[in-house]
């Protein structure tokens, strides 16, 4: 997976909740990596990856996310469903293990302080989390993409995703690219999904936090 992510146009800084971000660096960007272990993931928080941690998990708990993919014959909106509980169950342990747990909707940046994860974070992280899913074999009908940056629409202000593409199974419809946005709810809730062009009109889901 390339480490850029997809980004026009020069952005200021932004002292609002929501995502908090200049132009990601390369430290932000040098975190996307294709080579970590399930049991040594490096694990974005502090806002555009200012602080790098780890989430290990356990032969057991990666056998849990097994499960959602393994159980039986996935459809692809299934799959997606599936990517975004695996993504919310691996955010409740990076939260014990990196004192994130308290991390909110959103970006509040004088309430948590350093512990609080911004949208950067989260398209990082949940992308090397996907990335781990995929090169296990789990995921049949997706494939991982690079982040995207959305900038201002509707009123919303900058703001990343992970992104998946469709890559077998389409439905009854002419999406194949897809946002999987961890960072609209507080820590440990499941990802949500939409297609990408939707998001990337400043779509927030229903009791979201941008």
């Amino acid at each position: 997976m390339s480490k850029g992510l997809l980004i026009s146009g020069v952005f200021l800084s932004l002292a609002v909740s929501g995502c908090n971000v200049t132009k990601p660096s390369e430290k932000a960007l040098s975190h996307l990596s294709t080579s970590y272990a399930v049991d040594e993931i490096g694990y974005c928080y502090g806002h555009g990856c200012q602080h790098k941690g780890q989430v290990s998990l356990n032969e057991g708990q990666w056998h849990e996310i097994q499960k959602l993919f393994k159980a039986r014959d996935l459809s692809a909106a299934e799959e997606r469903q599936a990517i975004t509980v695996a993504i919310g169950y691996i955010e409740r342990i990076a939260g014990q293990q990196n004192g994130t747990d308290k991390d909110k909707a959103g970006t509040f940046l004088g309430d948590v302080g350093d512990r609080q994860l911004d949208c950067i974070d989260e398209a990082v992280n949940a992308s090397n989390f996907i990335s781990l899913m995929e090169r296990d074999g789990l995921l049949k009908h997706h494939a991982l993409q690079e982040p995207q940056l959305r900038s201002w629409v509707s009123g919303n202000i900058l703001h990343a995703t992970a992104v998946l593409e469709q890559v077998s199974g389409k439905e009854n419809n002419k999406t194949s690219m897809w946002s999987v946005d961890s960072s609209f709810f507080k820590n440990g809730e499941n990802a949500t999904v939409s297609p990408l062009d939707q998001w990337q009109t400043g779509w927030v889901p229903e009791g979201g936090v941008n």
